[in-house]
């Protein structure tokens, strides 16, 4: 994908690419954004078979950055933590789901607690796909009933079924 791409959506296949490799983790009882944040990075490493010696520096970057972006940290229930570590050769996303009835402060714009954390990590924000991704997601997660439907969500086929159903 090109610069020239980049205000338009992202393809159903490229979507449906992405959403079916994501590694999802439900039913997480962490108690800080920092926790969740790791156990889903972990997730992501491990699917994509990276050093966990680099897990923490990962972490710490995805907290600053998101913390400092108040575009992306949270609203409605989700947060959007993400960070850029230079040397990715693409971009990765997990997703964590809290317990149901557990939620985190995550700086919300709108004053409300994070319940589903879609933690996103690429080399840059320049870096081919992450704004297409991350504006298809956007669109998904504003669509009628969306948010709803996400916070109901207590498996990682139903969500991966519920993004699936929710492209273009």
């Amino acid at each position: 994908m090109n610069d020239a791409n980049e205000g338009l959506p992202m393809g159903d296949a490229e979507w449906q690419e992405i959403v079916k490799s994501v590694p999802v983790v439900c039913d997480i009882a962490e108690t800080t954004a920092e926790g969740v944040i790791r156990q889903v990075l972990k997730a992501v490493f491990e699917k994509h078979d990276m050093p966990m010696d680099n897990l923490d520096a990962t972490v710490s970057t995805v907290i600053a950055h998101s913390l400092g972006d108040i575009c992306f940290t949270a609203m409605h229930g989700l947060a959007i933590p993400h960070g850029y570590v230079p040397g990715l050769e693409k971009l990765l996303v997990g997703v964590g789901v809290l317990r149901q009835g557990h939620s985190i402060d995550f700086n919300a714009i709108d004053g409300s607690k994070a319940r589903i954390f879609f933690v996103i990590v690429c080399s840059s924000p320049n870096q081919a796909g992450y704004r297409q991704f991350l504006a298809q997601l956007c669109r998904n997660l504003i669509s009628d009933g969306m948010v709803s439907r996400l916070a109901s969500v207590s498996t990682r086929n139903d969500l991966v079924a519920l993004l699936s159903n929710s492209c273009c």
